[in-house]
């Protein structure tokens, strides 16, 4: 009886192997976790250390630090111990902010490999700079956005004319437009439903109304797997789409049980006559064997930015981009370089400003995880990446940065510790990002703050003769003044209603340029007033852009508590009716 016992344990421990391996070579790492949890309960330190380093893998993977941590803790007290176990070690401890601790396993990882040396020093200046940067103020303070956070993933993939692009497998249960699941299909390699692409509007109505909506879900809801990101082209009429590869069949990756793993690829559609057509695969840019994602486009929209691990590259994964033909297509793609590309893996590119491109590595010195970097230049030519620092990078994987489009208002998505979900949506606004960041931009008239696409200063003037109409209107304009609540820049109802009128005038008058000079009480330090009436500027040219106001004409003047219209100056006391009337925006006409 103990015999016959002792050999169905054994065959359920031979199947409980092979279902674990299975699952870990297909990528199915929560199942893998899993399964290899279950041996290691029946086996304890009898396991073989193999299956603990793929058990612990599979819980960095799905981000369950801790608990790798405590498994590779235990594979490097043994005496079976691979050498890389010390490294991996080392990611998932920086990972938990434990940089002194992480520093001791890197420095104990033995390697010949030319890449994986070059990993062990940019881990051992990671952990001293994150020390250092971790001391460091932030510069702004990020904000959860509690309205689109969820217990599972959510990022911010881009900027449409009346909001946000997201991607996100949290919000598959609510009754949106594309109807409700209360069971979604999920992912095995993380046990939480697949991604879908959503859209956030933001600039609805009266600009009150906020909403969330699956993106077009007739074209892009009877695909399986993931969807996301999405990338719209700056007309909004062309959508470039990453998916999953679709079907039964997908090209194995191993043999014997392994069933292979879905690679990504990217999906082109066209709004012709209001609808949008059928996507199709981009031909030239998709390779068979091998994943294509997380398409971009330039700021000119001639260059296509997206990630891949086909052949050819640097590392893991890599940017690449493809040029614009003359006739529509886009052309071979061309590795990104060394200068942007490392051993490591690069992904989630996004393009805010023109000549930028901002991206996520595990190939430079970081905090942890995936860090977002900022580098000038374009398709092959590039200059040294820029860590962004606190707050933007943490420990965790901090991915997307992307601006809205007034240029100072912006969000990242980060797993970083003190979140409610896997990934979470942050947002922040900062008047003086460009300043900041950009150190090396030309001197700015008039206010110390720029926008990209939005002069500064004065416009240049043209001499011509001036109708009576074009007069009137001009002086009807420069009459205006749009007030605000104490320290605040969010535009009250009546002036989003006057601001609906100036905007109907600049459409009848399109060579005009407006100048939007803004104004703080003298309450509070000069600088902090000086960046407030930044934000009102900002809220200004924002939504004159969201009404269709090309930003190019439009400049702004952030004056902060300089000129009142009345004598509440330092030192004197003043009524609240008379400090609201310096909280004011002007509008200036430049024929």
């Amino acid at each position: 009886m103990f015999l016959r016992a002792f050999s169905l344990f054994s065959q359920e421990q031979k199947s409980l192997s092979q279902l674990a391996n299975a699952a870990y070579a297909r990528q199915q790492y929560a199942e893998a976790g899993a399964l290899y949890n279950r041996i290691a309960r029946n086996k304890g330190n009898k396991m073989p250390v193999d299956q603990l380093m793929k058990m612990a893998h599979s819980y960095h993977e799905i981000g369950y630090y801790k608990e790798a941590s405590d498994i590779y803790q235990e594979i490097t007290s043994r005496t079976d111990r691979p050498a890389s176990a010390y490294f991996a070690y080392g990611e998932v401890l920086r990972q938990l902010e434990q940089y002194d601790a992480a520093k001791q396993q890197y420095i104990l990882f033995a390697t010949s490999d030319a890449d994986s040396l070059t990993l062990k020093e940019i881990a051992l200046q990671s952990c001293d700079s994150a020390v250092v940067w971790g001391k460091q103020a932030a510069p702004v303070q990020l904000k959860p956005v509690k309205e689109l956070n969820t217990p599972n993933s959510d990022l911010v993939s881009g900027v449409v004319k009346k909001g946000l692009l997201l991607m996100s497998n949290g919000y598959r249960s609510m009754a949106l437009n594309g109807g409700s699941q209360s069971k979604p299909p999920t992912d095995k390699r993380t046990e939480l439903p697949y991604y879908k692409a959503y859209v956030y509007q933001q600039y609805s109505g009266d600009n009150s109304n906020t909403y969330l909506e699956e993106l077009v879900p007739a074209l892009l809801g009877k695909y399986d797997y993931h969807i996301g990101p999405v990338c719209l082209s700056s007309a909004e009429d062309t959508l470039y789409a990453t998916i999953n590869i679709q079907g039964r069949d997908v090209p194995v990756t191993g043999k014997g049980i392994v069933n292979g793993v879905r690679q990504l690829q990217i999906y082109q559609s066209v709004k012709k006559n209001g609808k949008w057509e059928t996507p199709v695969l981009m031909p030239g840019i998709n390779v068979p064997g091998y994943s294509s994602s997380h398409a971009v486009l330039s700021f000119g929209g001639d260059v296509l930015y997206f990630v891949s691990d086909r052949p050819g590259g640097q590392g893991q994964t890599d940017l690449w981009y493809s040029e614009k033909q003359a006739d529509g297509t886009w052309g071979t793609p061309i590795n990104c370089g060394n200068q942007v590309n490392t051993v490591a893996s690069e992904t989630f590119p996004t393009v805010n400003e023109e000549g930028i491109l901002y991206f996520s590595s595990r190939g430079y010195a970081g905090m942890g995880g995936y860090d977002i970097y900022r580098v000038k230049g374009a398709k092959s030519s590039w200059e040294i990446p820029q860590n962004m620092k606190v707050p933007f990078n943490s420990a965790g994987d901090d991915l997307g940065l992307i601006l809205k489009r007034n240029g100072y208002e912006g969000y990242i998505a980060s797993n970083r510790q003190g979140g409610m979900g896997k990934d979470d949506i942050y947002y922040f606004s900062d008047p003086d990002y460009f300043n900041r960041v950009d150190r090396n931009r030309n001197p700015v008239v008039e206010t110390e703050h720029s926008v990209p696409s939005v002069p500064i200063g004065q416009p240049g003037l043209v001499e011509k003769k001036h109708t009576a109409e074009e007069e009137t209107d001009k002086q009807q304009l420069e009459e205006l003044k749009f007030l605000y609540d104490y320290n605040s820049a969010s535009l009250l109802t009546a002036s989003r209603r006057i601001l609906d009128q100036v905007a109907a005038v600049l459409k009848r008058h399109p060579n005009w340029k407006i100048v939007i000079a803004s104004f703080a009480d003298n309450r509070g330090s000069d600088q902090y007033n000086t960046d407030l009436s930044a934000l009102r500027c900002y809220a200004v040219i924002d939504y004159l852009v969201n009404k269709g106001i090309d930003p190019k004409r439009l400049y702004y003047s952030n004056k902060g508590e300089g000129n009142p219209v009345n004598g509440c100056k330092d030192g004197v006391p003043c009524k609240e009716d008379e400090y609201k009337q310096n909280r004011r925006s002007e509008l200036k006409i430049k024929w």
